[in-house]
């Protein structure tokens, strides 16, 4: 591959057994092409929120359910409720049989208040997932 440069990762046992795993169900060649596909959708998510037009999306956030998390949640939840078309709230066991609370916004507002919004569910305290889709 000509301009590539090589960067050295770190991933918990458990998340490079899942990561392996993809690899082989998805017939990716490598975990690095694997690792290029998800950076590649994160970059192209990202620029979908480019400033000064309308948007509408979905936004997923996992974290850690402690009372300090889910203050934070509630807070930015009131903030933005004015792009907020619907919310949902689950427990679930992540693949580390850890419980963890899942939350799924349906989000519709200008670019820069969902980008806003988004960057704020990135920070929160305990959060080891979190995902946008802008349609």
């Amino acid at each position: 591959m000509a301009n590539v440069e090589r960067i050295s990762l770190s991933f918990p046992k458990f998340l490079l057994s899942e990561l392996d795993s993809i690899v082989e169900s998805k017939n990716y060649s490598s975990r690095s092409e694997l690792i290029r596909d998800a950076v590649r959708k994160y970059v192209i998510e990202n620029n979908a929120l480019n400033p000064g037009k309308t948007v509408n999306g979905m936004i997923t956030v996992v974290y850690s359910p402690s009372k300090d998390a889910m203050e934070e949640m509630s807070h930015i939840y009131f903030d933005y409720e004015n792009i907020i078309k619907s919310m949902n709230q689950s427990y679930v066991k992540t693949a580390c049989e850890k419980n963890k609370k899942l939350e799924i916004f349906v989000i519709e507002g200008e670019s820069d208040i969902v980008s806003e919004f988004y960057q704020k569910i990135q920070n929160i305290s305990g959060k080891i997932y979190d995902n946008i889709i802008i349609f």
